[in-house]
């Protein structure tokens, strides 16, 4: 990251500004004791944003029971929040525009699209989970992207250059900023918000909205809402929906126990709710959504790549509640994520990319024996081994439930199994030494799958993995079929043929 590029474009004479109106309605709003009309008065001095928020009140939007007649009346029915966080919205689709350049330039329609998206699921998502105010989540998603406009007013066609490079990929946008400019939209997206005066938490929220991971505790439930809520616009937009969907219902059920039919009907609602939203800000964001061919569409492409969703048949003491366990001694799933995308952004790479999931076998059972630190001394009993075994570029993450993950860039399918059938056969060989049990320990034993991204496209036709997502559930596919007997390494192909398994 550097200060300099940073410093370019927050001096920048043309970025996007809060207009008077919104800027003193967070001043007042962040005043205890200020009263409803006064915020109501400075709100009513612009008129165009004063009916374009009572327009969108009296939508389906907000579905209220009974009209909405004026602000304060607005500000009384639905709370202060909620008319701050359409009064900031509104400003913001008066600032940030095209500014009627005929030239080749910055795609708005897409901004907004994925916006508006990002801000209805923010919401949607808020509304049911609870986990965090839902007009707070609306806002942070909404200004979330700010930092792409204000990089395009500062570098121009070079931050053009660098979107090209995503493809339309959304994951991929900073990596390639910081590679291309020394920082990212979602550095300058949060110190614009800053400037702004907008509270500590969206800030944050702001900085980390692709990496929820990292947001502290005050502001991780806000962060990881706008996360989902990003990952439901990258679904809604179709750009690559199967990876996206399974992303989708993954953290979904992992942060908030979303269930995937849940989900799939809160897609189709968000998709009515940003229809709503583009209405009433009078933007144009595209064609209206057709969630279910974009259901069908994410099948069809997993029947073709043959890559199903991995549904493990194992015992049932396999599995474990992720919640339930605080292990916290490597990075998450999600930095494991990252980095993996990072891993695939990185162009000097000349071999495969392998990753082995590691699930520690009947895992309820050690639980209901031992005790949940049991369970924790298994999985660092198998993160040790993973350590001893793995090379110096080879990283080690928590996946879920009582799993590890293991990203090892540059390699081959044989060194991949090389190393799992030595973290296999190094966890079977040796006891876990527990507190939880007798002075002799417990045994354990784990089952991995192994998946490859191969660096030629010969070999990649053989198994049809071509994105980070399909890696990973590739390996997922391959854990659940070592899980059926146990204390195996079972390699992913289409046919999913055994390649190793314990002696």
């Amino acid at each position: 990251m550097s200060q300099a590029s940073i410093d370019r474009v927050l001096s920048c004479p043309n970025l996007p500004t809060l207009p008077a109106v919104a800027m003193r309605v967070l001043e007042l709003a962040a005043i205890p004791e200020v009263s409803l009309s006064q915020i109501a008065a400075v709100i009513e001095n612009d008129p165009a944003i004063a009916s374009k928020v009572l327009r969108t009140i009296n939508s389906s939007f907000y579905s209220l029971s009974r009209r909405c007649g004026s602000i304060q009346q607005a500000l009384a029915f639905l709370g202060l929040q909620s008319v701050k966080a359409l009064v900031l919205g509104f400003s913001l689709s008066r600032s940030i525009n095209g500014g009627g350049d005929d030239e080749v330039s910055f795609d708005f329609l897409d901004y907004w699209r994925r916006s508006l998206f990002s801000a209805a699921a923010a919401r949607e998502i808020a509304l049911i989970t609870r986990r965090c105010d839902p007009d707070e989540a609306f806002v942070t998603a909404l200004v979330q992207d700010l930092g792409t406009v204000a990089l395009w007013r500062a570098f121009g066609d070079r931050y053009l250059q660098a979107l090209d490079l995503t493809k339309g990929d959304h994951r991929k946008l900073c990596a390639i900023e910081q590679r291309s400019l020394e920082t990212d939209h979602t550095i300058i997206s949060a110190e614009m918000v800053s400037r702004w005066r907008f509270p500590d938490s969206i800030v944050t929220a702001v900085r980390c909205h692709h990496r929820s991971h990292d947001a502290d505790s005050t502001a991780l439930q806000l962060a990881r809402t706008v996360e989902l809520a990003g990952t439901a616009a990258s679904v809604l937009a179709a750009r690559d929906p199967e990876a996206e969907l399974v992303r989708l219902r993954r953290d979904g059920q992992e942060w908030f126990d979303i269930r995937p039919a849940p989900m799939t009907l809160l897609l189709k609602k968000i998709a009515d709710q940003a229809a709503e939203l583009s209405r009433a800000f009078g933007l144009e964001a595209g064609a209206s959504v057709d969630v279910d061919a974009i259901l069908a569409t994410a099948s069809r492409i997993r029947r073709e790549q043959k890559l199903v969703e991995p549904v493990p048949d194992a015992d049932h003491c396999d599995l474990i509640d992720h919640a339930s366990l605080s292990f916290t001694a490597i990075p998450d799933a999600r930095a494991f994520g990252s980095d993996l995308e990072q891993t695939f952004t990185d162009n000097t790479r000349r071999s495969g990319i392998g990753i082995l999931l590691i699930g520690v076998d009947r895992a309820k059972l050690i639980q209901e024996s031992f005790g949940m630190r049991g369970l924790e001394d298994a999985m660092t009993h198998a993160l040790n081994i993973g350590r001893a075994v793995a090379g110096k570029t080879t990283r080690l993450y928590r996946f879920v439930g009582a799993e590890l993950a293991v990203l090892v860039p540059d390699t081959d399918i044989e060194d991949l199994c090389r190393v799992g059938e030595l973290i296999r056969r190094g966890c079977a060989e040796n006891r876990v030494g527990s507190e939880s049990s007798s002075s002799k320990g417990f045994p354990v034993t784990v089952s991995i799958g192994a998946a490859i991204y191969e660096s030629l496209a010969e070999l990649r036709a053989g198994t049809c993995i071509e994105t980070p997502d399909q890696l990973v559930r590739a390996a997922m596919f391959a854990l659940a079929a070592g899980r059926r007997e146990r204390n195996r390494v079972v390699v992913f192909h289409n046919d999913l043929k055994v390649e190793q398994e314990a002696g």
